[in-house]
């Protein structure tokens, strides 16, 4: 990386171009989200082409998202006058991270109140702990947390990082092939194993996170004038470099690895899935190149990934508490149908973003007050 091992002492800017494709994301993930809940399977032709290209696509948005937090935590790093990581930021990370977990659970709380959690069953106790994309960004947030905390430089901060998340994605065939709920708890186990339901157990998926630091890194310390040009060229020197050992790696005798699933935790797979998030990545770096002034205008909805995410699962879905758009019409409806949803749901979820930033903006004590009773309700959900 093209710079020294001194470490300024303040936060460095925001880079629009990490904002810009995280807002790309969310995008392809509300209308991933929309079309699966409310289109009837039967209309989905998974032997067509159009119809694959949308399955590998959503496939991508965890990647995607995954890889441009793991930048994210690099561009925020401030330094105690000691040269240790602010106490401040170790601090607001840790919060951030066990709240971004406890939203994550809250989301699919198994009952109405804590008092009805006795009668939850044990199938519905397995539902509840399933590893989601909010527990695995939460967790990893606090494993990275961890890293920064014991390196004293941003170099070590990406190398410790990038190291790590090749060594979870080489361990991954091996941890996911164990039986990890006949050793570990139904919770921690979740993390650690597909077998429960988890979507997105530690292995492979934090290692996307981890990775992403290195390019993270590589925005930090370069010069602002070649920063998007340097991120663009990175991102698409190492999606070929991932397509070529995906390709490779295809050729790797099952023999030498423990039975698992390839297109969970397979070599093969894993490495195409970083190859293609990566061309994209590339691809709207270009983008941002070539339109500077309109990019950096919708960039900053792109850090509203967390109220993005939240917002438009409990307006599909609903909550324990409330329900959803989709509730008569899960999996009811025809392609046509359900695209109309998309315009809907990212609407409303990105309109209510907007809404809630100009409430603040016109009166701190009126933002104060609504996220007040929103936590009261919430208090009051869960306690009676």
């Amino acid at each position: 990386m093209p710079s020294s091992d001194r470490e300024p002492r303040i936060a460095r800017p925001r880079v629009h171009v990490l904002d810009f494709i995280r807002l790309m994301a969310m995008l392809l993930m509300i209308q991933g989200h929309t079309l699966d809940a409310f289109v009837d399977p039967a209309h989905m032709n998974l032997d067509t082409f159009h119809w694959q290209t949308w399955v590998q696509l959503r496939g991508l948005t965890a990647p995607l998202f995954l890889l441009v937090s793991g930048a994210a935590t690099v561009l925020g790093i401030r330094y105690e006058k000691d040269g240790r990581v602010s106490r401040a930021l170790l601090r607001h990370r840790l919060i951030m991270a066990l709240t971004v977990i406890g939203i994550g659970y809250l989301l699919v709380f198994p009952a109405n109140c804590i008092a009805d959690l006795r009668w939850v069953s044990r199938d519905v106790w397995r539902n509840f702990l399933q590893v989601n994309i909010l527990q695995l960004n939460g967790v990893t947030l606090l494993l990275l947390t961890s890293v920064l905390a014991f390196t004293k430089t941003v170099r070590r901060y990406a190398a410790w990082s990038l190291g790590l998340g090749f060594l979870i994605l080489l361990a991954s065939p091996f941890v996911t092939s164990v039986d990890w709920f006949r050793i570990l708890p139904e919770g921690p186990a979740a993390f650690l194993s597909f077998d429960h339901g988890s979507l997105f157990p530690l292995f492979p998926a934090g290692g996307y996170m981890f990775l992403g630091v290195g390019l993270g890194a590589l925005l930090l310390e370069t010069p602002e004038a070649v920063k998007v040009r340097w991120f663009r060229l990175a991102s698409l020197t190492a999606s070929v470099a991932f397509l070529l050992v995906a390709i490779a790696a295809k050729h790797i005798s099952m023999d030498l690895l423990p039975a698992h699933d390839a297109y969970k935790a397979g070599y093969s797979y894993t490495c195409f899935r970083l190859g293609f998030a990566l061309l994209i990545f590339g691809s709207l770096a270009w983008i941002v190149e070539a339109f500077p002034k309109s990019t950096a205008a919708l960039a900053p909805m792109g850090r509203k990934s967390l109220y993005v995410y939240v917002g438009h699962i409990t307006l599909i879905y609903g909550t324990p508490w409330t329900v959803g758009l989709v509730t008569a019409r899960f999996h009811a409806l025809s392609v046509a149908q359900g695209a109309l949803f998309i315009p809907l749901v990212g609407g409303i979820t990105f309109g209510a973003i907007l809404l809630w930033d100009w409430i603040k903006k016109r009166s701190i004590y009126m933002g104060t007050l609504i996220h007040a009773s929103a936590v009261l309700a919430l208090a009051c959900a869960l306690v009676f």
